[in-house]
């Protein structure tokens, strides 16, 4: 396996990709009105109160991978990672047909690729 990715070793990517979910997550918490918009998501009153709830669950598995220190912990936060997305993945397409195509290939898609890049990154050679 590749011990770079970018120009990153494992520990940076895999900080990178705390950094990533903490902004997400700050700003899921902070302003769900664009982040559901830019899920095509309606902002209802439900909708944002769940995306913040949303947000905060990806500010809390950020910052395990912001205070990982061994190893170990880095692999173990990244394959959280991987799991909570691909369970986002799964749960998205099982809500497909009440959430409609847009907001479905938007879920899906965004926690594919966040999904896949946790067991890139963990694959990595230390």
């Amino acid at each position: 396996m590749a011990t770079t990715i970018a120009g990153m070793s494992k520990q940076t990517a895999a900080r990178a990709l705390g950094a990533a979910g903490v902004a997400f997550g700050a700003l899921s918490v902070l302003a769900p009105r664009a982040v559901a918009a830019g899920y095509g998501v309606p902002p209802t009153p439900q909708g944002l109160q769940l995306q913040r709830l949303f947000g905060s669950r990806a500010l809390a598995v950020s910052a395990t991978a912001l205070t990982a220190r061994t190893p170990e912990e880095v692999d173990r936060n990244l394959a959280l990672v991987a799991a909570a997305n691909l369970l986002d993945v799964v749960t998205a397409l099982a809500a497909a047909a009440g959430s409609g195509r847009t907001t479905t290939v938007r879920a899906v898609a965004s926690s594919a690729v966040y999904g896949a890049a946790a067991l890139a990154v963990r694959a990595m050679r230390d």
